[in-house]
């Protein structure tokens, strides 16, 4: 018992060294990554991206990465964006039935 003494010593003052160390870095707690701006989509890429969803609510990958660069923003804008009226299009069926 007395001869682990020192090894587990040396462990805890390890473990608490990098505990002290992970406190002291913030990023380190929401994955390292700063949290990201709320995106505005202007009208005129709104009203084109109404006008994908009118003909396709569930585009391919592919073709989303062509509507992102089309109207230069972001691929995963353009996927949130159509995920976010398909669960709006989702809550408007549902209200609409009570």
């Amino acid at each position: 018992m007395i001869a682990l003494k020192p090894i587990l010593q040396a462990w805890l003052e390890e473990a608490e060294g990098a505990q002290r160390e992970k406190m002291n870095k913030p990023e380190l707690f929401n994955g390292g990554e700063k949290k990201r701006k709320r995106t505005s989509i202007a009208a005129p890429e709104k009203r084109s991206l109404e006008a994908y969803f009118a003909v396709q609510p569930r585009p391919s990958s592919e073709k989303i990465a062509a509507i992102a660069e089309k109207l230069d923003l972001k691929k995963n804008v353009v996927r949130v964006w159509f995920c976010n009226q398909r669960q709006k299009q989702k809550r408007m069926k549902f209200s609409a039935t009570y």
